[in-house]
């Protein structure tokens, strides 16, 4: 075996596809790729341009990966997808993936093809290992019972809503609410009962929010909103649509009919809030009027709660020291 076959064999015998592309995009050579679930043999496009394969705009992405390797002389790693739409040319026996991802390890390489340079693409096919770590993400980020935010993550979001105000002026108001008298559900009726109870509040709340607004559990029947893009009279709207919508409804479950209503406070951010805690802080103190002057109702924030908030919650368990 002559050593121009012999190393061919061996390239083409490489489980990942392996491409050779010039900086202006042409398929160069292509080796590999036996095992690389894509189904179909690459070889055809040699001498061919990317913008002949796939999309524009993939094309130039690819393009734009291709010329930092090369600016930087550093080899790069990039991940990327082909959804059913993305191939061009597929043969016709060939079916459209739903969806493959990629990672790609592109090299400069010192070799030119009619006087341009021309790196190495390795593609690796990790779409089992991408599906894998989108299911430990969405694990990570959400609350289990009612598929949505958990408290660390809707944290998360409310801290980013914040910097996105100081860095760009984007207003949000921060929503709090509890089911009322949820204790009595779960004595009475037990916590499975209760769990679908908080399931069904959770879904007639969403009902009332938009895709930019974020709802998340902070935990038992505790529930925080963010409303981008919202003073606080437009959050009042939102609050009180929420509240009326769950009041008017019955929890209609196989064994009983569960009449629940909500109380709510609602903040708005200002320049002075720097950590989450401050929103939250005043938001749960809104939340607790509510409570307090009768359930089932939604009130806002103003700055005379804060020293309601203190006594009420001092009581009698709770002394403050005085300073020496």
């Amino acid at each position: 075996m002559d050593d121009d076959k012999h190393y061919f064999t061996i390239l083409d015998a490489l489980p990942d596809h392996i491409f050779v592309f010039s900086e202006t995009g042409v398929y160069v050579d292509v080796f590999g790729g036996d095992e690389n679930a894509t189904g179909f043999d690459c070889k055809p496009f040699i001498g061919r341009t990317l913008h002949d394969i796939v999309p524009p705009e993939m094309a130039d992405m690819f393009l734009s990966f291709v010329a930092k390797a090369l600016a930087e002389n550093m080899t790069q790693k990039v991940k990327y997808r082909f959804g059913e739409t993305d191939m061009i040319e597929l043969p016709a026996d060939v079916p459209h993936p739903q969806e493959i991802w990629f990672e790609g390890t592109i090299k400069p390489l010192p070799l030119m093809f009619n006087s341009q340079r021309t790196v190495l693409w390795i593609a690796k096919n990790i779409t089992q290992q991408h599906v894998l770590e989108q299911r430990l993400k969405v694990l990570s980020e959400v609350d289990e019972l009612t598929k949505i935010l958990n408290r660390r993550s809707i944290t998360q979001e409310l801290k980013d809503a914040i910097d996105e105000y100081h860095q760009f002026g984007r207003i949000f108001s921060l929503l709090m609410f509890d089911i009322d008298n949820f204790k009595r559900v779960n004595d009475t009726l037990g916590h499975p009962i209760g769990d679908e109870v908080i399931q069904y509040v959770v879904k007639l709340a969403k009902g009332e929010l938009r895709g930019s607004d974020s709802i998340g559990r902070l935990g038992g029947e505790e529930f925080l909103i963010i409303l981008r893009d919202s003073d606080i009279t437009s959050a009042l709207s939102v609050g009180e649509k929420i509240r009326q919508r769950i009041e008017m409804n019955v929890c209609s479950l196989d064994e009983y009919d569960v009449k629940v209503t909500i109380s709510s406070g609602i903040t708005e951010v200002s320049a002075q809030d720097i950590h989450s805690r401050h929103l939250i802080a005043r938001a749960d103190m809104a939340m607790y009027y509510s409570k307090e002057h009768g359930r089932n109702q939604t009130s806002l924030y103003r700055p005379e709660l804060q020293y309601e908030d203190t006594e009420r919650s001092r009581g009698s368990w709770l002394t403050a020291k005085s300073k020496p």
